[in-house]
């Protein structure tokens, strides 16, 4: 599976089942057991879930087993060939296979939830879904749609949705298209369109709400262990940048962001606490390195608040740093949105967009394209390695991440311009997402081994984006953050002298860090 991901790193069809049928000539040999099953099930009629793989007979589970055995032998053969190319074995034998080990102990610790307060959010939650879908029938706006309809309004309903954002209530689409081609109403749309009416906004709270409750709160209760924890999926071959995705009982990589009630719910136990590391803009941290930007890399020195620092020598600006935020919080916001912005290739537009939604002030393209005239101005070497890195990239179809990943990017030769100009862009973004994301990994798995190494009763249950997710005995909390600190910035060849990666931690009894008891009580 990990060979296959360094030859294929495009997410899907790593499975030894996959790849047998793609690769060997012995592609679906594990059919007659199932057929077996199947067989067996409706004989003794037995539902899928209630199935006892024990009950599988020894001449029909050995030629399954001996087939797997053979499969893995043949693609691993296959596979092994990677060990021709020194980059790609280096991310196998230093990230993959130490990382592989680190996640199996990282998935049996578990996420630790406290079962009352699930309750308690369920309980809110519920309550609070009521109200808001109360509140929306007694708006008037939607009593008069109802009654030219004929027929209660369902919020759950696209096509009724669309009608009244639309055509009854005359708001202005996004530009946002479904499939087929639609106006769309996802979140993303609602949101946006709240600041034409107060209708979207409250549909949107509706359904954010229900979101948590049924996807969540609902689904993690039964399926927690004995011992209140949640053992669910980390993946080292889910995305094509190296960042970990996650599967099976919960993803933790997309927790609700804006409500801290599950987050609230991630709970230490007794005499433990939550602590929560974060990388601190990482990316740009890889980028001024890469590039080898002395200006950028000297952002990092000063040791000020980065955004302000930045805005400072950008735009000269005659204050003290420290002064750039409350006298020019529009350039510190214009800044801070081409600083995140090229790391995706972002342009005049979209640059343009995301300062008038931040600010809540008009942006222009105008005033978008010189804010990035005077970035590249100040930061040259930076705009020197993107362009070279486009034309790379343009040049060849793939890139190589500082520790040896490669990224395939086979549409730089397609012919529609949009899908090339989309594929450069994912090439340049991999380069510093992929090297922030393995120094993150590379400081876990070594803090891992420490804890294993020292006995210590530490558990890292999760690795969230740029974050190391652990429940630490209240003794060892600051030993503990002390070794974190110390893995996460260690020398890996991307650190500047006097300015290792920024690393954030926050401490507290829960992943909300204490936002939950704000939210519903002390007695939660």
């Amino acid at each position: 599976m990990l060979l296959h991901y360094l030859i294929d790193e495009n997410p899907g069809g790593h499975g030894l089942k996959q790849l047998t049928l793609k690769f060997t000539p012995y592609g679906d040999y594990e059919k007659p057991m199932y057929e077996w099953i199947d067989q067996y099930r409706k004989e003794n009629g037995i539902l899928k879930d209630q199935f006892n793989w024990g009950d599988i007979p020894f001449d029909v589970m050995k030629t399954y087993a001996a087939m797997d055995a053979m499969a893995t032998f043949l693609l691993y053969e296959k596979f092994i060939k990677i060990k021709q190319n020194p980059k790609l074995l280096w991310v196998y034998e230093n990230i993959l296979l130490p990382g592989t080990r680190f996640l199996i102990d990282t998935q049996d610790n578990g996420v630790p939830f406290d079962r009352k307060r699930l309750y308690v959010g369920q309980d809110a939650m519920q309550t609070d879904i009521d109200d808001a879908i109360a509140a929306l029938y007694e708006n008037d706006k939607i009593r008069r749609f109802e009654e030219l309809n004929g027929k209660p309004f369902n919020p759950n309903s696209t096509m009724q949705l669309r009608s009244l954002l639309f055509d009854y209530l005359g708001l202005t689409p996004t530009g946002k298209k479904t499939g087929t081609g639609a106006d769309s109403t996802d979140a993303e749309v609602l949101k946006e369109l709240s600041l034409q009416s107060d209708v979207p906004k409250r549909i949107l709270d509706i359904r954010q709400k229900s979101k948590i409750k049924n996807t969540y709160l609902d689904k993690i209760i039964p399926q927690l262990d004995r011992d209140s924890r949640l053992r669910t999926g980390f993946n080292l071959h889910g995305t094509t940048s190296g960042r970990l995705s996650s599967s099976g009982k919960l993803n933790m990589q997309q927790l609700p962001r804006d409500n801290p009630t599950v987050k609230g719910c991630i709970k230490a136990a007794p005499g433990h606490k939550i602590v929560a590391m974060d990388l601190t803009t990482a990316e740009v941290y890889v980028a001024a390195i890469l590039a080898e930007d002395k200006a950028l890399m000297d952002v990092f020195r000063s040791g000020g608040n980065f955004h302000s620092t930045i805005a400072h020598k950008v735009f000269r600006l005659p204050c003290e740093v420290e002064q750039v935020a409350e006298l020019y919080p529009d350039k510190r916001q214009a800044a801070k949105a081409v600083t995140f912005g090229i790391m995706y290739g972002a342009g005049p537009a979209k640059i343009s967009e995301q300062v008038t939604k931040d600010s809540g002030k008009y942006f222009s393209k105008q005033e978008a394209q010189e804010v990035i005239t005077d970035y590249f101005r100040a930061f040259h070497k930076l705009k020197a390695w993107i362009d070279d890195n486009q034309k790379f990239i343009e040049q060849n179809g793939f890139i190589y991440s500082y520790f040896g990943r490669k990224r395939r990017l086979p549409n730089v030769a397609s012919t529609d311009a949009a899908i090339r100009s989309h594929s450069v862009r994912s090439g340049l973004n991999f380069l510093v997402q992929s090297a922030a994301s393995d120094i993150n990994l590379l400081g876990a798995i070594d803090m891992g081994e420490y804890i294993k190494a020292k006995g210590m009763k530490s558990r890292i249950f999760a690795l969230v984006h740029d974050s190391i997710l652990a429940e630490v005995p209240e003794d060892e909390v600051d030993h503990y953050c002390e070794k974190l600190l110390h893995f996460v910035q260690l020398d890996r060849g991307l650190s500047i002298p006097g300015a290792p990666v920024g690393c954030d931690f926050e401490i507290d009894e829960d992943y909300s860090m204490g936002k939950f008891v704000k939210m519903y009580g002390e007695s939660a």
